[in-house]
């Protein structure tokens, strides 16, 4: 049975009934060519899965009786994990939110730091946001995810320290306390907590970015000796961190 991403906008919930438009709409009745009759599966990227029989397909609507409806979301993290990005070159944020949505990141925030070059007007960034957002939502549908990884609208590196959190922590090449370290010393950290992880770009983050996030009480962290490209370091720096948090809470 096919499996979609139905955007909760797009949808009209009733008792028994459901009424879907917007771009799912199109999705369903444009790409997939679904008709009266069929039965699909979907989610809405909150937690909630539906099975949908479609009773009629109009001009920018189809209405659906639902077959099966359940929350599940037991393949999420117990705890509330974001990671700061600091804008990468090309193509490569579309490779990191295609993996780390797939590890159990909850959202990804799109930093601008010190050595991101920047070279996208603000129309041209808000396009790459809603393109990345599509990215996540088949990440997660593929991975069997129930809920869909947020993508934060752009925000600046010194701004985002600033956002309190139970911890909070950047990865740095030059940082010598393991990440085990800094986790296993938070020992008030709850199944609930909200972690910030932060990742720089291509070049890293500079001292002096290290410096300001230290005095909001971010922790700098070491993931090893090597120097790992950026998309290698997001999803290892995630991966971890999320290994480490689910054997310590």
């Amino acid at each position: 049975m096919k499996r979609i991403y139905m955007d909760a906008r797009d949808c009209t919930v009733n008792t028994g009934t459901i009424q879907i438009h917007g771009g799912t709409f199109h999705y369903l009745r444009k790409v997939l060519r679904m008709k009266k009759g069929d039965v699909f599966s979907g989610f809405d990227g909150r937690g909630l899965s539906y099975t949908i029989n479609i009773d009629a397909v109009e001009r920018d609507f189809l209405q659906g009786t639902i077959l099966e409806l359940k929350r599940n979301v037991d393949f999420e993290t117990p705890f509330d994990l974001h990671l700061f990005q600091s804008v990468p070159k090309s193509g490569k944020m579309d490779s990191i939110i295609r993996e780390v949505s797939q590890l159990g990141v909850k959202k990804i925030v799109p930093v601008i730091s010190k050595r991101v070059i920047v070279n996208s007007p603000v129309e041209r960034m808000r396009q790459k946001t809603d393109r990345w957002r599509k990215i996540s939502a088949e990440s997660s549908r593929i991975s069997g995810r129930e809920l869909v990884m947020e993508i934060s609208e752009v925000m600046k590196f010194e701004d985002a320290v600033k956002i309190k959190s139970d911890l909070s922590i950047i990865f740095w090449e030059s940082a010598v306390t393991p990440l085990r370290q800094i986790i296993q010393e938070n020992t008030g950290l709850k199944k609930d907590a909200f972690i910030k992880i932060f990742v720089g770009p291509e070049g890293g983050y500079t001292e002096e970015e290290v410096s300001l996030a230290k005095d909001y009480g971010v922790a700098a962290a070491s993931i090893g000796k090597r120097i790992l490209k950026v998309e290698t370091a997001s999803v290892i720096a995630s991966a971890l961190t999320i290994y480490e948090l689910e054997n310590s809470l």
